[in-house]
């Protein structure tokens, strides 16, 4: 029996196979960018036949981005865990320098979130990919939720808010060379944008405790719900 007839959709073994196929394509898009990589490369380096992979993703393109998707997810995932045991994290600056850092240790999400296009090739003017960069940098949603605990500053609106992170996050990964070179460590980095970020997006003053917490658990429901729906469109190729 052919190992695609073996392996029906939903099976434990065919969402294993799936994991393996994005854990090898994620290992070389990382290692050789976007134009470099083929479903070849893939199904060599994973032991398995292409048309195997074809079974899981119709196309390169399809396979590729999810790869990306399942990064963005995990990245999702480890916030809303973190967030669960500090609800002040839930504070711009301090979740802004929390991605900052976690994206920092993430290539394929930092290539994302910069639109590299050595990396993501013309996945990079996908409007997939502008839609998770919104995600995780200058999120309406969850600007609103900052806003409805008025924890914003004042002469600041929702969709100003999204436009100023968004430039700051940007600048502060696109600099990233230039501060290494002059010694400034990723730890120092992250302080100087929690610094710049709470400062020019929230209120001065210690942050009201209810609204601290009622902020938390509506950054985690975002989240959650952001998560699922990325969970949901990679487990769809399993």
């Amino acid at each position: 029996m052919r190992e695609s007839q073996r392996l029906r959709t939903g099976t434990d073994a065919r969402a294993a196979r799936a994991e393996l196929i994005l854990d090898v394509t994620a290992e070389l898009l990382q290692s050789h960018g976007y134009r470099r990589v083929t479903v070849d490369d893939v199904a060599k380096r994973a032991g398995i036949g292409k048309g195997t992979i074809y079974l899981h993703w119709k196309t390169r393109e399809a396979l590729l981005w999810a790869v990306l998707r399942r990064e963005t997810t995990r990245l999702m995932q480890t916030l809303v865990a973190a967030l669960s045991t500090d609800p002040e994290l839930a504070l711009p600056h301090r979740l802004m320098s929390a991605i900052f850092v976690e994206v920092s240790h993430r290539p394929l999400v930092k290539a994302l979130l910069l639109s590299d296009v050595e990396i993501l090739g013309v996945l990079a003017e996908d409007e997939a990919v502008a839609l998770a960069q919104r995600e995780l940098a200058g999120n309406e949603n969850y600007f609103e939720l900052v806003h409805e605990q008025g924890l914003l500053r004042a002469e600041l609106g929702v969709e100003q808010a999204g436009c100023l992170l968004e430039s700051v996050m940007q600048g502060f990964f696109a600099a990233a060379e230039s501060y290494e070179q002059a010694g400034m460590s990723l730890r120092e980095r992250a302080d100087l944008l929690e610094y710049t970020l709470r400062r020019t997006l929230e209120k001065d003053g210690p942050a009201p405790a209810a609204a601290v917490r009622a902020l938390n658990t509506q950054v985690i429901a975002l989240f959650e719900a952001i998560a699922a729906q990325g969970q949901g469109e990679v487990r769809a190729s399993e």
